[in-house]
């Protein structure tokens, strides 16, 4: 049997590389390692977002492997690494700084003008078999038949009121890419069922597939409490306290106002002192102020609230094993991996049971209506008072978890894509 080229869209890895990682990110990244481990086929990079060698160098040296690139377009590859320097570049004076981000600016616009004024009817060549996008439109110039592209949410058509028209125009974009040629992955059943209802006019149901997420084998329950207590200070966790632990971006979306006031209403119903919230993950700019406010105006109750922003990938596993329990009330995700993360490290779980939540957990932790602020209290008062039905909880977590693995999400999609 000969081997299948598979031009697999890797624009999305240079958040490796800006330090920008996603949970669309690490999907890419960890259904590229399985397809580059499949001995039917041979992968070439391609980004239609540019910097292609810059991905390249970063995916080689990651997998100690060489990997062919097609579509190589050397000046977004300058400007890429340009753009870089500018972002880490660490003035003294504002204006010196200002005045730098100036001059790059005017030097993409006169590069790029005379780029397409030089070659305006230039295309990358694209040659191969398969083409496979986990994030991205596909390309109009693309010459192969067999296009696949991962779907991963329709917030931007649920919640519109969250997002930038930038993110709206990259989502119709996608949508028009699509063509009869072109079939999808969902990562949910109801992401299926939301992407057949606001797209019916392209997608059928015969031209998607459900391929449920996994989390990394990095995730697994950690005992050593010298480990633990290194994490705990790293991310100034108060000495001598519980903690309870909700990891995300901090957006609108994931509820985390009601999540942080209800947790102050349990402690003050219960006189409870020995146990904090910790918010770990990075967030969006226009929130973080709303949220910072929110916080302040609990008073006195403001330090029982720990932002530990960004959490490192090597501390994630440590501060979810550490955690009397994780909350990830959302008000709709077309997955939802931290709380799978959480169960496959032996910490019970409260969630949400709308969109594909209650798909992820099953039975295994607590689903709650994400507004309900009375079903926030009673749920961390059922944990905090019961410790064996928490216990419980956490061991059907890790049984739970067993269910999902990249190698199972992978061998769906190359399943469907070489048949």
């Amino acid at each position: 049997m000969n081997k299948k080229r598979v031009v697999f869209d890797v624009g999305i890895l240079s958040q490796a590389i800006t330090g920008d990682g996603s949970g669309i990110f690490y999907t890419a990244l960890n259904l590229f390692e399985q397809f580059i481990k499949n001995e039917n086929i041979d992968v070439v990079l391609y980004s239609s977002q540019g910097h292609v060698c810059s991905i390249q160098k970063y995916l080689q040296k990651l997998f100690d492997k060489k990997f062919e690139c097609l579509g190589v377009d050397k000046l977004e590859d300058l400007l890429f690494e340009l753009k870089l320097k500018r972002r880490n570049y660490k003035a003294k004076h504002q204006h010196i700084r200002h005045l730098f981000f100036d001059i790059y600016a005017i030097f993409v616009k006169i590069a790029r003008q005379l780029r397409d004024l030089l070659h305006p009817l230039s295309t990358p060549v694209i040659d191969g078999d398969i083409y496979f996008s986990t994030n991205y439109a596909i390309p109009s110039h693309l010459q192969i038949q067999k296009k696949y592209i991962f779907l991963h949410d329709t917030i931007p058509l649920i919640l519109p009121e969250y997002f930038s028209t930038k993110i709206k125009t990259w989502f119709d974009d996608i949508k028009e890419s699509i063509d009869e040629n072109t079939y999808c992955f969902t990562n949910s059943e109801a992401t299926k069922k939301d992407f057949l209802k606001y797209w019916s006019d392209i997608l059928t149901e015969e031209k998607i597939v459900v391929s449920p997420l996994a989390a990394a084998d990095t995730f697994h329950p950690i005992t050593d409490r010298k480990k633990i207590d290194k994490a705990r200070k790293l991310y100034r966790i108060p000495e001598g306290k519980k903690y309870v632990f909700s990891l995300c971006t901090l957006e609108p979306r994931k509820n985390l106002i009601r999540t942080v006031k209800t947790f102050i209403e349990f402690i003050k119903k219960n006189n409870i002192d020995d146990l904090v919230f910790v918010l770990g993950g990075g967030h969006w700019k226009a929130f973080i102020d709303k949220l910072n406010q929110e916080i302040k105006d609990l008073g006195n109750w403001q330090d029982k609230i720990i932002q530990a922003g960004y959490v490192a990938d090597e501390d994630l596993a440590t501060l979810y094993s550490g955690a009397e329990w994780f909350v990830y009330t959302s008000q709709y995700e077309g997955f939802g991996l931290p709380p799978l993360e959480a169960m496959k490290c032996g910490t019970a779980v409260i969630t949400s049971n709308n969109s594909s939540l209650p798909e992820v957990v099953g039975d295994a932790a607590q689903t709650i209506t994400f507004d309900d602020d009375e079903a926030h209290i009673k749920a961390y008062e059922k944990y905090y008072f019961d410790e064996n039905y928490k216990n419980e909880m956490a061991q059907k977590g890790i049984e739970r978890s067993k269910q999902f693995s990249w190698k199972k999400t992978a061998n769906i999609i190359l399943n469907e894509i070489l048949k």
